[in-house]
């Protein structure tokens, strides 16, 4: 395996890495917020549901959602947007290893014509790189 199929391979296993734990943690937050059970008002007169006690302020139910645990899920959940992005859009079609496409041979040719063509080769390439003084 070459080194750009490495590298391209790469941001996919960190994406998976990542969304093995981020994506089931994440399930059970919100299945989580959603079986807590609201304070219920035990007195139904109108007093009792204008107080202070059982009204919560913006402030409050802010401070409840920006938890350090829900912002770093924010946090991962946006890190696994931009590793999507970078794949979708980094990602190229990898060409298949065809050896007789490299020696000019048809497939299903004998190792007699392989060898040939594999000395041919060699032999232009040892010359140019004489030449070049390498």
């Amino acid at each position: 395996m070459g080194a750009s199929e490495n590298s391209a391979l790469f941001p996919i296993f960190v994406f998976t890495i990542m969304a093995l734990p981020l994506v089931p943690y994440t399930l059970v937050n919100i299945l989580s917020a959603f079986s807590k059970k609201a304070t219920t008002i035990h007195c139904q007169s109108s007093v009792c549901s204008r107080s202070g006690k059982y009204r919560k302020s913006i402030f409050k139910r802010i401070s409840n959602f920006s938890t350090c645990s829900n912002l770093t899920l924010v946090l991962l959940w946006i890190v696994m947007g931009v590793l999507i992005y970078y794949i979708k859009h980094t990602s190229h079609e990898v060409k298949v290893f065809e050896p007789f496409s490299i020696l000019g041979l048809e497939p299903g040719a004998t190792d007699s014509d392989i060898k040939k063509a594999y000395r041919r080769l060699s032999d232009t390439y040892t010359t140019s790189f004489m030449k070049e003084g390498f």
